[in-house]
């Protein structure tokens, strides 16, 4: 009854969005979902209603106006996504709860690297987890950087190759034009807030500059400086009872610039620079032992951590008549770097320090090609192309005092080139006068891992040569000009990585050791969606049904042994998994008055995992959730504001899906209440507020919280902050 009355009243966030930058300082986000326009569906800009696929969009006014700071803000308001991001409650050497940060985005169930997640095109590394060193995802961008996030539901491989298992995410930076008028030369913005989630303050400077002559520039700086985020926990004794979070000082910085030069309107070339580096310092009181203490008893761990990322890109775009219509062009090359360090401060035995590194260096391509023509009454609109990028992918632990039976440094995997080659086409064929619109597509992939020798290694490394095709089947039929329904069959793969093939490492003191697997397989999905979208002037609602497959799901298992010294367990990446989830999501939106609208959005979703013929709920599935909210923007679009709820449910435990001893802790069901505000002071300066948890509620996200026992006495460190407020105040020149 409960998340029925909140749907009733929830089909309202998802329409919070606004059109374009060029619109007023601090505009309010649109309940009108047919202005929204992708490019991720189809690789070719379309209203998001008018894609067989069901797809977000976020703009950058969306999340200004929604105070946001971090991709868990970002998906705040989004049913079926989310964002795992456990607290830093990690040790030197055994876990690595929370390193991760923002670990990456979870859709419809499913996360981690079966997400396909890019910036500008250009793929964010992978994510990587061994021992006490996790790397996540999330937090390899700037997000006050940004123009728009599409988020794509489904698989995403017909068009864009291996990885897109679950879905896509798609990030596009801004240009100079989005901070210049049509009559402007120069000018650009400046923008300070303030979070107390984490007592974090961010600046931002922007300068944009053109001439008459087809130049155009930008240079755009943010910094960010915070602490932890605060939990509902109130134990600050600085040991493993501790619930409130551990310390931390967190800074980043982001650049991005562009050189745009665009001689005509048949021709565009552009130059992007853009840089990110992140430093986490903690201090992890939670690690530290409470009385009586053994030899090797924790005093105290501190860890800093590092990410950097630099991405330097030259495209070219082409738009003419002939029978290309446009093209477009990329060169790019991207390095990466995290470095995870921990310093372990122990009560007799030897202090210890632990060195992970993981990095990333890319060089890729891609061409893309439109063609637009008719064979009789039917139109066809050619998207066609292909890519090609190469990988360097490199793990190091070092430190002092490794594990009995290991002598430091060592790898968990080969250093590793991975190349990635694919050929892609869609058509889009339009007939019965422009009421049925079909989407077929297909793409060949191929795939290399080739190992570099290395004398750190403690088995042989195997290299790995593959291909795949993935089809893509999809309609759109509009039935009257406010109803439409659309069908969409996709299929979607992950090549193995270079440490599922090769991850080697062994233990001689514990009794097991792990082995590589060049048999692996790829992951595959096949997924099956249908929607109905309908609407008039003032409001629009759309209900989709959906129901995956996937096959040949990576895990790393126990394949035999029995921990002794003639006989020692022996871990590996096999396939031998395989899932199903089905679900439906909903949402609406409607313009109550010229001032007032309201919008709603829900979802559903149940899957299971079957390895090695046992069925079990698949974990990663997050409960019910329903988001709901009330806009009002005055007549004269100079103030407005917000009010929007959001609803969990308690996921069942026989859905749990993990196994904690006696029993999982499992979140109760929760609301929240956000309130958001925006004032244009000035033409050109806009204040904004936002008061989130309203009503102070103690919650948990179920994403941060699963595998946790239900006895632990540190549920709390798991819980979200209180009642919190963020402020912030832009200037356009």
């Amino acid at each position: 009854m409960r998340i029925a009355l909140l749907t009733s009243a929830s089909l309202l966030c998802l329409a919070q969005a606004s059109p374009t930058l060029a619109e007023s300082a601090g505009a309010p986000a649109t309940t009108d979902a047919a202005t929204e326009v992708t490019v991720i569906a189809t690789r070719s800009e379309k209203k998001v209603d008018d894609v067989p696929a069901t797809v977000s969009v976020i703009t950058a006014h969306d999340m200004e106006d929604r105070m946001v700071t971090d991709i868990k803000d970002l998906v705040r308001y989004e049913p079926g996504v989310s964002v795992r991001s456990s607290p830093s409650r990690f040790t030197a050497a055994g876990s690595n709860t929370g390193r991760d940060g923002n670990s990456g985005f979870n859709i419809r169930g499913l996360e981690g690297n079966r997400v396909l997640i890019q910036i500008d095109g250009v793929r964010v590394p992978d994510g990587f987890a061994f021992g006490g060193q996790s790397v996540g995802r999330g937090d390899y961008v700037g997000l006050d950087l940004l123009k728009s996030v599409e988020i794509l539901r489904g698989p995403a491989s017909a068009l864009y190759g291996s990885d897109g298992v679950a879905g896509a995410v798609s990030y596009t930076t801004k240009n100079p034009s989005d901070y210049l008028n049509p009559d402007q030369h120069f000018g650009g913005q400046a923008k300070l807030g303030y979070s107390s989630a984490d007592d974090s303050w961010s600046k931002g400077l922007v300068f944009a500059a053109r001439n008459d002559n087809g130049w155009s520039g930008m240079l755009a700086y943010t910094r960010r400086d915070g602490h932890e985020q605060e939990t509902h926990g109130k134990n600050d004794a600085p040991n493993i009872t501790r619930t409130k979070a551990n310390p931390q000082d967190i800074e980043s910085n982001a650049v991005l610039g562009k050189i745009v030069y665009q001689p005509s309107e048949a021709h565009r070339f552009r130059l992007t620079l853009d840089h990110l580096d992140a430093v986490v310092d903690t201090n992890a009181l939670s690690a530290v032992a409470v009385p009586p203490l053994a030899s090797t008893s924790v005093l105290a761990l501190t860890a800093h951590d590092t990410t950097d990322r630099d991405r330097v890109s030259f495209d070219y775009r082409y738009v003419g008549t002939g029978f290309i219509d446009s093209a477009f062009v990329v060169v790019y090359g991207q390095t990466s770097k995290s470095s995870q360090n921990a310093f372990e401060d122990r009560n007799t035995a030897a202090d210890r320090i632990r060195i992970n590194d993981f990095d990333n260096k890319v060089f890729g391509g891609t061409v893309e090609l439109t063609s637009r023509f008719d064979t009789g009454s039917v139109t066809h609109n050619l998207v066609y192309g292909g890519d090609y990028s190469k990988t360097r992918q490199e793990s190091l632990r070092d430190g002092t005092v490794p594990p009995a039976g290991e002598v430091f440094p060592t790898r968990a995997f080969p250093n590793t080139d991975y190349e990635r080659g694919g050929l892609f086409i869609q058509d889009e064929i339009t007939l019965a006068d422009g009421r049925l619109s079909l989407y077929p597509a297909l793409r060949y992939d191929s795939y290399k891992l080739t190992p570099k020798p290395d004398a750190l290694l403690t088995s042989a490394a195997s290299g790995q040569d593959g291909n795949h095709v993935s089809p893509k089947l999809s309609a759109l039929w509009r039935l009257t000009p406010d109803l439409s329904v659309f069908l969409n069959y996709a299929e979607g793969f992950k090549a193995p990585s270079p440490n599922e093939v090769n991850n080697a490492f062994a233990n001689p003191i514990a009794n097991y050791k792990s082995i590589p697997n060049p048999n692996l397989k790829p992951e595959t999905s096949r997924s099956l969606e249908g929607g109905v979208r309908f609407g008039g002037r003032t409001w629009n609602a759309g209900v989709t049904a959906f129901t995956s497959q996937y096959k040949n799901f990576i895990d790393q298992i126990m394949i035999g042994g029995a921990f002794t010294p003639a006989n020692p367990a022996i871990y590996q990446y096999v396939n031998y998994s395989r899932a199903e989830i089905s679900g439906v999501e909903a949402k609406a939106a409607v313009r109550l008055s010229q001032t007032v609208s309201f919008t709603a959005a829900g979802s559903l979703t149940t899957g299971t995992q079957t390895t090695l013929g046992v069925a079990t709920s698949l974990a990663s599935i997050d409960p019910a959730k329903v988001v709901a909210g009330l806009t009002y923007r005055a007549a004269t679009g100079n103030y407005g504001g917000a009010l929007s709820v959001t609803h969990a449910e308690k996921k069942a435990a026989a859905r749990a899906g993990i196994t904690c001893t006696p029993s999982c802790y499992i979140p109760d069901a929760f609301t929240t209440l956000d309130l958001t505000a925006f004032w244009n002071v000035t033409d050109r300066a806009t204040l904004r507020a936002g008061v989130f948890n309203l009503t102070d509620e103690k919650y948990a996200w179920w994403s941060d919280a699963r595998g946790l026992s239900s006895t632990s006495t540190v549920i709390d460190a798991y819980t979200q902050p209180g009642i919190n407020g963020s402020v912030s105040l832009s200037y356009r020149f």
